[in-house]
């Protein structure tokens, strides 16, 4: 990874809110690195940071292959995410580009704390060398989530 990042960031309209106080609260950390979002997201983000954010192309509503395309190409370092969990597991546009990153190794946070402690991490101002071994590993997995979690009786 450069010392520059790539993060694309996604939100859904209903945590636009903790999207816009999480900007604002890490605009300068933002600030060193190339933004990519879609839609209300780059529009919101654009304000916030006050820079230019590069805009992905979303085609139909809800799909993210143009940014599944960019991870693949490893043109994506980071992900974040502000979405409700429940969301990114049944949504399978969602869940499709939360696999796509884990498949490529990128960083990803699919929450506020752990984006904060991304974004403020010593290590995201600097190069980092990738382990090539890591990614080869994960490549070669399929990842897959239970859809439900059977319950223990008590006896």
């Amino acid at each position: 990874m450069n010392k520059i990042k790539h993060i694309a960031i996604i939100a859904s309209p209903d945590n636009k809110t903790d999207l816009i106080e999480w900007s604002y609260f890490n605009k300068d950390a933002l600030a060193k690195h190339e933004i990519l979002a879609s839609g209300n997201t780059a529009n919101i983000l654009e304000g916030t940071l006050n820079k230019k954010v590069n805009v992905s192309e979303s085609g139909k509503p809800g799909e993210y292959s143009a940014l599944r395309n960019l991870i693949e190409e490893n043109k994506i370092d980071a992900l974040i995410m502000f979405n409700d969990a429940e969301e990114i597991m049944h949504n399978r546009s969602l869940y499709g580009i939360l696999e796509t990153a884990i498949k490529n190794n990128i960083i990803i946070a699919t929450n506020r704390t752990t984006a904060d402690f991304v974004i403020n991490s010593k290590l995201i101002d600097n190069e980092y060398k990738v382990s090539t071994d890591e990614k080869k590993i994960a490549n070669k997995n399929t990842f897959t989530v239970a859809k439900t979690y059977p319950l223990a009786k008590a006896s």
